[in-house]
């Protein structure tokens, strides 16, 4: 079993990918031209935020009080690059794009999490859960960029 520090590490840096993937859907969100698009990328970045409350709520449980609710520098550099190129004609395909590697980038976060098993078990439910609609996530943007090529 791992420290509590290790824990709370590890919380921490969940906590960051989902304040990135929720900063990401609600910036994808505001640049998308399909509407149906608009509202699914706006749902994800609502459950992104649940996922880092959960989170944020098991660390506070923890002992940390202080946490970080920003999310990361490289995932703001990864949203200007979106921007730009949805801007530059890109459009909604190259916001899906980008969104399926950036979800890419948490699916591989999380494994590694799962992985570590240093965690206690009713933390690591919560991660596998999330972990889970990451994938399921994943998949149906794939899809989604799949018929939109196709259309």
């Amino acid at each position: 079993m791992a420290d509590q520090k290790h824990i709370v590490d590890t919380l921490e840096k969940l906590i960051e990918v989902c304040r990135d993937g929720q900063n990401g859907y609600r910036d994808a969100a505001e640049h998308a031209k399909d509407p149906q698009l608009k509202k699914f990328l706006s749902e994800v970045s609502l459950e992104r935020a649940k996922f880092a409350g959960d989170l944020e709520s098991t660390a506070v449980r923890l002992g940390k009080a202080d946490l970080d609710r920003s999310g990361s520098t490289m995932a703001a550099i990864r949203r200007g690059w979106t921007d730009l190129k949805a801007n530059l004609g890109g459009g909604d395909d190259a916001i899906l794009s980008s969104m399926e590697t950036g979800d890419r980038y948490a699916r591989d976060q999380y494994d590694k999490c799962i992985r570590n098993h240093q965690l206690p078990d009713d933390i690591l439910g919560i991660i596998r859960n999330q972990a889970q609609a990451i994938v399921g996530l994943l998949e149906r943007v794939r899809v989604m960029r799949k018929h939109r090529k196709v259309a």
